[in-house]
């Protein structure tokens, strides 16, 4: 994997990210804007699928939702850029893979939501208990985004990558 992160550090698109003094500093807070808006409104719509947060009906959250993708879509574009800026930093550090399975088991658990329970969800009163199959769905993915966050934060602690 090493082999393959020189390769990509020597390409010109990861010279021009390294020398730049705004492309990392843009590309951290574009990235904390992301994870506002993604773990915001996730976190809005999972504490409301364990019974908490019902300040708003499930249809109202899930109107945020296009939110939480564009936040998405910050944070992988920004990441994308830290990892072709830097990319033996990441190679061989133990938090990125275990971000990275975290992030997989997410979405992966965002995708069951969606095709078996996304349209029954809607059906849910205001105040109605969700099943326990949408709460488990939402304990999940309360646990893989908080492990996202935590393993993304322990990239500079582990692996003396940085």
């Amino acid at each position: 994997m090493l082999q393959y992160a020189l390769m990509l550090r020597a390409t010109s698109i990861s010279e021009v990210i390294r020398l730049s003094p705004w492309t990392w500093p843009i590309s951290e807070t574009a990235h904390f804007i992301g994870m506002a808006l993604l773990i915001g409104v996730i976190g809005l719509l999972d504490f409301h699928l364990l019974g908490f947060a019902k300040i708003m009906s499930m249809e109202q959250l899930r109107k945020l939702l296009p939110w939480g993708i564009f936040g998405f879509v910050i944070n992988l574009v920004s990441g994308l850029v830290f990892v072709v800026g830097a990319p033996d930093q990441y190679a061989t550090n133990p938090a990125f893979y275990f971000k990275l399975m975290f992030l997989v088991i997410a979405g992966l658990n965002a995708l069951y939501f969606e095709t078996a329970h996304g349209k029954h969800v809607l059906e849910l009163g205001h105040m109605d208990t969700p099943p326990n199959s949408l709460k488990i769905a939402g304990a999940l993915s309360i646990f893989s985004w908080f492990m996202v966050l935590y393993w993304g934060r322990m990239l500079p602690f582990i692996g003396n990558a940085f």
